[in-house]
């Protein structure tokens, strides 16, 4: 397993495509089978590619099991880190660290599947600045449907979502999966502060401050039991971290 590098200028990498982050945190279960699927897919791409599984704190045998797998993997990185800091601070730590024209990022459950990479990459490779997964998009393919309460709360975020920080137009804003440009993207990662799961919200917000691309594709997804993917963090956690997004870039980009 190589050691992963600084982020560079992609002037500076011009032949490395696409970068693929991971953010893990007690996936121990689920991790061995996650990247094995995910390197045969990967393996299979006419493409040059690395891979980040991002260690946010994980307190069970996840960052065992990963060292095990990349170890003789060219182009795998663990980058690991103690304590535990949130979804968001991993993923960041991802992007911040990737080098690929494109960048992926997906849950360690593969609630979305693997191939959606590719369709994906249709759009980026179009010049598309962002490419969000949704759930709820009229084509999208939902294998099995999360509980009834998690869809009432979903329906609720997003009203409380919508008066604070808009995005309106977006049908799904926390689906995790998502492609991006990674020379549009660095910047407003580079920007953001929010750690944990809103941080979905606050790189669309800056996105759409940016006047950025953003297309929504729709995709086959299944809600997995047992997942360390909470959506309902408390109305206290949604609140202060949606509040949190509009105050800190109420001067950025277009008004």
């Amino acid at each position: 397993m190589n050691a992963a590098t600084p982020a560079e200028d992609l002037d500076n990498n011009p032949t490395l495509d696409l970068s693929v982050v991971v953010p893990v945190y007690n996936e121990a279960q689920c991790i061995g089978p996650t990247l094995a699927t995910l390197l045969d897919y990967l393996r299979g791409l006419d493409l040059s590619w690395e891979l980040f599984v991002v260690n946010d704190g994980s307190r069970d045998s996840t960052v065992e099991l990963v060292s095990q797998v990349l170890k003789d993997v060219a182009g795998a990185h663990l980058l690991n880190y103690q304590p535990n800091r949130g979804k968001g601070y991993a993923v960041r730590t991802g992007v911040l660290a990737s080098q690929g024209r494109w960048v992926i990022f997906l849950d360690a459950d593969l609630s979305t599947p693997v191939e959606e990479i590719g369709n994906a990459l249709k759009h980026l490779s179009a010049g598309v600045d962002i490419v969000i997964g949704s759930r709820a998009h009229p084509d999208a393919r939902i294998e099995k449907r999360p509980a009834l309460f998690r869809r009432f709360a979903t329906a609720v975020f997003d009203q409380v979502k919508f008066l604070l920080v808009g995005l309106r137009e977006i049908s799904d804003t926390q689906c995790g999966f998502k492609g991006y440009r990674r020379t549009a993207v660095v910047p407003l990662y580079e920007r953001s502060v929010v750690n944990r799961f809103m941080f979905d919200v606050e790189i669309l917000f800056l996105a759409k401050r940016a006047g950025l691309q953003i297309v929504e594709l729709p995709v086959r997804w299944r809600d997995v039991p047992g997942s360390t993917v909470r959506f309902w963090l408390g109305v206290y956690s949604m609140f202060r971290d949606l509040l949190r997004i509009r105050w800190a870039h109420r001067g950025f980009g277009v008004q």
